[in-house]
């Protein structure tokens, strides 16, 4: 196990992405700690643990965008475990809306949330991992980290945020032990996307636009982090780890990357 008696701090552990690394991180041996605004979440979320393996998890409400509840949080879990090793950051929110008339609220609340939020846990749970020996901070930020999405001015603006904090933290934080990176997923099938998949052609466009012609999975992710929680990754730090199907890779006007498209075909037959 990859993650054995070891302590993760996992943020927005109620759904999506975070629900799927903590459970991961439970299957791979780890005391998960799930943090989530989400009042009705916490019986089946610690429900899921349990099959996956975990030991006692914990689920602690509170809200990323008020760092009180942040060191509240943090410090019921050093209360109950006595540490926290591995911290995973995937608390977050979406808006997509016209600058022209984004509301100022929305804008503070994206901010809030993904930005702000993320650091919050990265200093309190880091104050605890300098007193015992060190540890992994993993941030989600996004293809929109690297990029400008369209229609998404906060989000592709935290997202950004995300990964200058990431690199900056993992220059300041590495004299105690402590590696952060972060991952920066495509288009992930989750809750939050859902409503994407409701038209039938995104599918369809996404095996043109995608070079592995598919959308990625909350266990894509997952994986991508345990990788950066784990000794594995003991050598790295300070890195945007894209986990997007190869979609940043290769940017063209060219359509019909897929295998079996009429494109590919034609493509490899003359050559």
């Amino acid at each position: 196990m990859l993650l054995a008696e070891r302590v993760a701090f996992v943020t927005g552990a109620a759904s999506g992405i975070g629900r799927a690394i903590a459970e991961l991180f439970a299957r791979e041996g780890a005391h998960v700690a799930g943090f989530d605004r989400s009042l009705e979440s916490g019986d089946e979320l610690i429900a899921a643990l349990e099959a996956a393996g975990a030991a006692e998890p914990l689920y602690v409400h509170g809200d990323v965008r008020l760092p009180a509840e942040v060191e509240e949080a943090v410090a019921a879990v050093v209360g109950r475990t006595g540490r926290i090793d591995v911290v995973v950051n995937c608390a977050g929110v979406r808006e997509i809306g016209d600058v022209y008339s984004m509301p100022t609220e929305e804008w503070d609340n994206v901010l809030a949330t993904n930005l702000s939020g993320v650091f919050y846990c990265c200093q309190s749970t880091a104050r605890r991992m300098r007193e015992t020996g060190g540890g992994s901070i993993v941030n989600l930020s996004s293809v929109g980290g690297l990029i400008g999405l369209s229609h998404r001015p906060a989000y592709t603006a935290a997202k950004h945020g995300v990964v200058g904090l990431t690199k900056s933290l993992a220059r300041d934080l590495a004299a105690d032990g402590i590696r952060v990176n972060a991952i920066c997923p495509g288009v992930i099938r989750t809750p939050l996307t859902e409503q994407y998949f409701e038209d039938s052609s995104f599918e369809q466009e996404l095996a043109v636009q995608v070079p592995l012609a598919r959308s990625g999975v909350t266990a894509d992710v997952a994986n991508a982090a345990l990788y950066l929680a784990s000794d594995m990754a003991s050598y790295v730090s300070g890195i945007a780890l894209t986990v997007d199907g190869g979609w940043l890779a290769e940017k063209s006007f060219v359509s019909g990357h897929a295998p079996g498209s009429p494109f590919f075909a034609a493509k490899h037959t003359a050559e």
